[in-house]
């Protein structure tokens, strides 16, 4: 297995850099200190996709949550654009796993909110912005619906428009497929691949499946656990646009499936001998 390494020749600053992060806290009923990541360095570049796998409690959303400002490290730097990373910011954009909808509020207003929170609603043109960002979802016709008259890949695709409507440069996606069943999970994988196409954003993308981060990376970040670090970074090497029914006899896909359960597998066990 070909891994790269974390710095990558390519022409240009990354959009993203990481160096030596780590995030430590106390935990008040223990009295201990813990660290969630440790020596974290990553450079990401524009348009890339990045998938980041690793076993639960390896600090994958950790990782995520301070590049999105939400967390502040305890050392190292992150920097966005070649700014210091201080708070949230409009050039990232959060998709959460369990949607994080406005129940009494519609579709529209739902995806709306993103430029409320932008504070981008005095110009004109911001109704064709999010009429824009729903039919680029697929929601078009379901502009006065309530998120409870939706099924769950309906209100991921709500959450999505929401995210992409204020034209972030970044999307942070923590396991945003996680709460849908498996032929809608297979459906939205088709759907963010094609919406990444159509707009060309840097994504960072956490899952725990194998299959969607081969599907969905341009490379792949694996963590390990305990505390969480970078464990190798892989290629995928796959031409787009992919699928799992059009790829999953691929030779490739099959040696990166092989490998990185070989690898997950074996820091489950870490884990749970640490325990």
């Amino acid at each position: 297995m070909t891994t790269t390494s974390i710095e990558r020749n390519e022409a240009g600053a990354p959009l993203i850099s990481v160096r030596d992060l780590s995030v430590s806290y106390d935990v008040a009923r223990t009295g201990k200190r813990l660290t969630a990541i440790e020596g974290v360095d990553l450079d990401v570049h524009e348009g890339e996709f990045i998938t980041v796998l690793g076993p639960s409690g390896c600090g994958k959303t950790t990782f995520m949550n301070v590049v999105a400002g939400l967390v502040k490290p305890t050392t190292g730097t992150v920097l966005v654009g070649g700014s210091p990373v201080t708070g949230p910011g409009p050039d990232r954009a959060v998709v959460f796993q369990d949607y994080a909808l406005l129940p009494w509020r519609t579709v529209f207003d739902n995806v709306k909110f993103g430029l409320e929170m932008q504070k981008e609603l005095k110009g004109a043109g911001w109704r064709e912005r999010v009429q824009e960002a729903i039919e680029l979802v697929g929601l078009a016709g379901f502009e006065q619906s309530y998120p409870r008259e939706l099924s769950g890949g309906m209100q991921q695709r709500v959450g999505l428009a929401r995210a992409v409507v204020a034209e972030p440069r970044i999307l942070l996606m923590d396991e945003p497929l996680g709460a849908v069943d498996a032929l809608t999970r297979e459906v939205m994988r088709d759907e963010i691949e094609k919406l990444m196409a159509a707009t060309g954003k840097t994504v960072l993308f956490i899952t725990h499946s194998i299959e969607e981060a081969i599907l969905l990376g341009d490379r792949i970040v694996v963590f390990k656990s305990h505390p969480g670090a970078i464990k190798e970074i892989i290629e995928t090497g796959l031409e787009r646009p992919r699928s799992e029914r059009s790829i999953q006899h691929d030779p490739r896909f099959l040696e990166l499936r092989d490998h990185l359960w070989d690898a997950l597998q074996g820091e489950a066990t870490a884990a749970a001998v640490s325990k």
